[in-house]
């Protein structure tokens, strides 16, 4: 991914209905892209994008965010090859996704790449 994917990338989080973070603008994707720890992959078809993913890393764990995948190019195995890549870039032995609990579709696809809940982890964050 480069930054100039990003309006169409954005697009696709859209149509995902994926929810939209603070952490989402062009100038913050934009610091990942150039930080050595992280990066983000599009998935292209004529020159469309039809899937999209971040990830980066915190020296200990890695980090998957926001994978995007249109949804009539779905169970095609675009998200697997996706979070592949990542996985690849991250080389962690710990992988961490965040799914909202009401996400089915997301949570379904986690869960058949056998990503396992951490019911002994609790996650808070700050809203400012």
């Amino acid at each position: 991914m480069v930054i100039d994917d990003y309006l169409y990338v954005k697009d696709l989080w859209l149509e995902c209905e994926l929810s939209e973070e603070p952490e989402d603008g062009r100038e913050e994707v934009e610091a990942l892209l150039k930080s050595s720890q992280g990066t983000g992959f599009v998935a292209q078809e004529h020159g469309n994008i039809i899937g999209a993913v971040l990830c980066g890393n915190d020296g200990r764990y890695g980090y998957i965010h926001h994978l995007a995948v249109a949804k009539v190019k779905r169970k095609q195995g675009i998200g697997k090859s996706l979070v592949e890549e990542c996985i690849r870039f991250l080389q962690r032995r710990h992988v961490i996704i965040m799914v909202r609990k009401n996400n089915e579709i997301g949570n379904e696809f986690w869960n058949h790449l056998q990503f396992q809940n951490a019911d002994w982890i609790k996650v808070q964050f700050s809203r400012q």
